[in-house]
Order: C-alpha cells, then structure tokens, then sequence
C-alpha cells in the first residue's frame, strides 16, 4: 500500500503500515528467541505454547512467521476473534480445518468429530496446530475445554498443538488454581519485550530499507525522541514514523527533525498530561537528594574511622581474581571452541574451528586440561578454501554451466537438511542430517543467524544462506552476474537470478562465526571474552601487538574503533559490534570461508 508520501521519498510502498506483514519484521535478538521458541514447541511433542507480550510488541507478526516455517506437513487453524463460547470456538477451528459437523451441534459433537480428524491426521502422519491470537480475551471455562481437547494423544505426542498468544493479563490468567492443569501442560513459553533504543534505531531503518529508500530520513535526535514517545513498542513505532515523515512531506523536507516528532506524537497518542510527571519527578528528585547526603554523611564518618581498609588494599583484592597472562591459551588462526563434548556429533572434514586467542573458560570451570586435550586433539585449521571460493567467473560459467528452471528443482522440505547443506559448505558434517540444528552448530561456534533483507544487502554478508523458494528449502550457495548457485544433497544447480528474486520473500538463515562467549551485539559499558576478542581482532587488524591482559571494557575509545573500522569496511558506523561488523572482522582473518559473490563477480 502506497502512502501520500512515498514518492517525496522515493519508497515504494509505506514502510510504516501497522498490518502484520512478515516481510517488514525486524528480528531483534528478543524477536528471533520468540520465534525459536515457537519452532521449538512445534516440533516438541507438548501441548500448550505460549507466547506473550504488551499490545503491539509484535506477537502477531512472529506467529505470521512462524507460519511461514511451519512443516508442509502440519495443518493449521488461526482464531483471531477469541471472544467466543466454548461452541463457537470449536465450531470456529473445525472450520478453519475444513471438518464438516451438523448445525447446532453441542460441545460434545464438535469435541467428537474433532478428535475423529486429529486420529485421521495422525494415521496420515500429519499434525494439527491450533493459533488463537488474543488469548487473554479467552474466559475460563473455554481454556478448560482447550484443555480437556488436548486430551487425546499417543505414546509418543500430542495430536493438538495450541499456540496461544496473548497480553500479559494471559500470564495473570494462567496463576488462578482452577487453570493449574493448562500451565502445566505449556511446554514452551517466552514475553516479547518492547525494544530498546538502539533496536528502534535498527527497526526505522531496517523497515525503510524494505520499502526502498535511499536513505534514513531521520535525524539522531528524531529517533530517539521516536524511542522515549513510544516506549519501545513496535506498533507506536510504526504510527508515530508514518505521521512524522507526513509531517515532513506537508513542509516539503527530506528529513524528519525532533519536533515534526513530537507533533505527529501529540496529534496520534493525543496531549498527555503533565501534572502527575511533574509530582513523580518531584518526588525522585526528592529522594535522590536524601539519599545523596546520607551517603555524604556516612562516608565522612567512615573516613574517621580508624580500622576501615585502604584502598590499596581494595585495589590489591581486586587484582588477586584478574586472569594472568598465563591463563590465556594461544591456540589456532580461527574464530571459535570447540566444544569437547561435540566431538561425538559433529565431524570436521579437515580441522577444527578454534580461537588464536581466547580466555580460558574451562579454569572457571575446573576443566581446563579436558578443553586443552580438545584443542591438542583437533589440530591446526589446514582445511582447503570452500568450493563456493572456486567458482569459475561468470563469462566461463555463461559458457559451461547451463541454467536450469527453478520449478524443475525438487529441493528439501524441512529446514534442517538444508542447514546440514549449509554446513558443509563450512566443512562441518553431521552425523544424521536431519538432526542438524542452529542450537548444535553454536556448540563449535558457528551462529545462525535469521533476517529479512535484499539482494543488495546480502553483500554486507557475503555468506552463503539457507532460502525458501516455492515451499521448498535451498541453500544458496553463490551468486555470479545473472544467475545464482542453488545446492541440496550432492547436487548444485545455476539458476536464472530474475527467478530467485521472483519467488524469494527476503528471509534467509546464514551462518557466521561468533567469538568466545558471544551472546547480544556489543556495546559501550559490555565487558567478557567477547569484548577482549573484539580487542585482540582489531589490534591484529591494525598490525598492533594485541595485549594479552583479560579483562577490557567497551568504551568509547573502543567504540570509536570500531566505528573507524565499519566505515573502512562499508558498514553503518553505529559503534555497534553486531553481526556485520564480526563478519568483516572475519573476512580480515584470512580464513578460507564460503562466500555467496565470487571475487570476479
């Protein structure tokens, strides 16, 4: 849908429309667990799902995602009006699944003929999930009867899968003893926060992108007064950017200021009150006042006191727990640990993937000589380049390789084979291919990454990625002038690349390597083997002698580096150590890693 600005601004569509469109999900880290977790609770054999969060947080678009992943295999039914009676709730699902019941049926009608299709669907090996969208507008006795209808299962599982998504009331719901037995039964459950200030950031940006700008549009301080009026909530996001760049379109301006903000604010969420603010902020002041001279008046008499420690004593206690040069173990030229346990699971075609300098986490653990015995068994990285990397150039390939179509490709069904492709392309081998997951790839480092981008945005990567084209999952292994290099099993196919964007809705799943103890992006004030890896990574970079001393923290000089560095390497200078900027640190280290774009490309 076009708005009334889109061509002052050269966008394509509106990028801030408030309909649950997955193409436009921003996956934050909290957005990408939620899904996890749904996936997760689908291929569990559990009966209830849970998902919660405030008004507008994105619950409906995640389960709009999850819909897009969920296995050919499995039937769904999606109640979005909840308000209903037990009957109406039945008769509601049974008609999304296409079950025929007489009319006026009772609650034990529409309950047989229920468990009749789910006993013929299991018989088909097929499964049946059941989404109900605003679930705390459920009343008691109705989520009882969503109970008593999980009833029927087999040795094995559940026939019924129920995903509920709901408000936070839903978590106050799920506390009351008469609902004890459902709570018991959710066998995954997360809360979608709101999203935090640099995320709003990266949420403006990212929904701009898909709509085709060329540009931001908003100002620094424009945003952040986007993020304090919108508390973080993705839908407010969305209302409060699409009347601000109305606002800048009505006073002929390519950029949205802090004002045009607060106006477009005031004439959507209305003029707040300011005389409780006013009182609460009072009464902080107030108390931060008291407790400032309290602290004054007992620090002075402690400075009095006669057997209060030194600080030199402080500072020496403090040392006494600071890792040593010593503990730092130098071991091979690659990005991560693994893990010892893995070794079962997991083959390496010709090396491991181990750090060149990392802490030593097993101390802490009282394990180091296990994990040294693991790097001492896996050896030195001598693994050839993949043959993503030997890709003749594309004039040769115009010549040699022909293109097939893509509907003549049989491709996979389910995601996790198509990770196993992913994988060897990293030269990592499972054992089964069908167990292959991201939470067992992050066990030798190697982290899964999920988005929504564009053609031209993947080159930020440059990494091979796992798509779904027509149903069916690809791995894309590389992308050469005009076409592009699709792989499952043992085969590979060119296809034309008009026909990959033809049938691609810009999710994709890629793997990068992450350093030791990489859990969120890094910024100022995060501190942990991370932090001492990006140190060491651009020191290295730099032709420094990197300091082998643990302990570093993000500051500003460390964020002004990395800023330097994302700029040299194309990047938006946020500051911010996420994805992207570890991939081009990687692509510095001279390790041989698959690339999606040939050099000559």
């Amino acid at each position: 849908m076009t708005s009334l600005y889109s061509d002052h601004f050269g966008l394509r569509e509106s990028p801030f429309s408030i309909a649950p469109n997955p193409e436009y999900l921003y996956m934050s880290d909290r957005h990408r667990e939620a899904l996890a977790h749904l996936m997760y609770g689908i291929q569990g054999d559990g009966a209830f799902i849970l998902l919660s969060g405030e008004v507008g947080t994105g619950k409906t678009t995640v389960c709009r995602c999850l819909l897009e992943q969920i296995p050919e295999e499995a039937d769904t039914a999606f109640i979005l009006n909840p308000k209903l009676t037990a009957e109406e709730l039945l008769a509601a699902a049974c008609d999304d699944l296409s079950i025929s019941y007489p009319d006026n049926a009772s609650i034990k009608t529409l309950t047989d003929v229920m468990n009749a299709y789910l006993l013929e669907a299991h018989a088909r090996d097929r499964r049946t999930i059941l989404i109900i969208d605003e679930a705390q507008n459920l009343s008691i006795e109705v989520l009882e009867q969503l109970r008593l209808l999980t009833n029927l299962e087999t040795h094995q599982r559940k026939l019924l899968q129920i995903i509920l998504l709901g408000q936070p009331e839903l978590l106050d719901m799920l506390t009351k003893p008469e609902l004890r037995q459902l709570s018991q039964r959710i066998t995954a459950r997360f809360h979608l926060e709101a999203l935090n200030k640099n995320e709003v950031a990266s949420y403006i940006r990212h929904r701009l992108a898909i709509a085709g700008a060329k540009g931001h549009f908003f100002s620094r301080r424009a945003v952040d007064k986007v993020f304090k009026l919108s508390e973080g909530i993705p839908r407010v996001i969305n209302l409060i950017c699409d009347r601000s760049m109305l606002g800048a379109y009505s006073k002929g301006e390519m950029q949205v200021t802090p004002s045009i903000v607060s106006k477009a604010a005031c004439e959507i969420l209305g003029q707040r009150k300011t005389s409780n603010l006013d009182w609460q902020r009072f009464a902080i002041t107030a108390i931060g006042c008291l407790t400032l001279v309290t602290s004054y008046l007992f620090f002075d008499l402690l400075r009095d006191s006669p057997d209060r420690p030194s600080t030199g004593r402080i500072l020496e206690d403090r040392s006494a727990t600071t890792l040593k040069p010593s503990q730092i173990a130098v071991i091979s030229d690659t990005d991560n640990t693994l893990a010892a346990e893995s070794l079962p699971i997991l083959i390496n075609k010709q090396a491991s993937i181990t750090p060149r300098i990392a802490t030593e986490r097993s101390s802490a653990r009282g394990g180091g000589p296990a994990l040294e015995n693991a790097s001492q068994n896996i050896g030195p990285n001598t693994r050839p380049a993949s043959n993503t990397n030997q890709r003749v150039s594309g004039a040769e390939k115009s010549q040699t390789v022909p293109l097939v179509p893509l509907s003549s490709l049989v491709g996979y069904s389910d995601f996790q084979r198509a990770l196993n492709d992913l994988l060897e392309l990293w030269d990592i081998d499972f054992i089964d291919p069908g167990t292959a997951t991201c939470e067992l790839a992050e066990t030798i480092g190697l982290f899964c990454y999920e988005s929504i981008a564009g053609l031209n945005e993947m080159s930020d990567f440059n990494r091979p990625f796992i798509v779904r084209l027509d149903g069916r999952w690809f791995t894309l292994a590389g992308i050469d002038r005009d076409r592009a290099t699709v792989l499952y099993g043992k085969q590979t196919f060119d296809i034309r690349l008009n026909e990959l964007l033809e049938n691609w809705n810009g999710n994709f799943t890629l793997l990068w390597r992450a350093p030791p103890g990489y859990q969120v992006p890094l910024t100022v004030g995060d501190r942990g083997p991370a932090v001492d890896w990006l140190v060491n990574r651009l020191a290295i970079i730099d032709d420094a002698n990197p300091g082998l001393d643990p302990g570093y923290i993000f500051d500003g000089a460390l964020e002004s580096r990395v800023r330097q560095f994302q700029i040299s390497s194309g990047l938006t200078p946020d500051g911010i150590a996420g994805v992207k900027t570890w991939i081009k640190i990687n692509d510095q280290d001279g390790i041989q890693t698959p690339r999606l774009y040939s050099e000559t490309s």
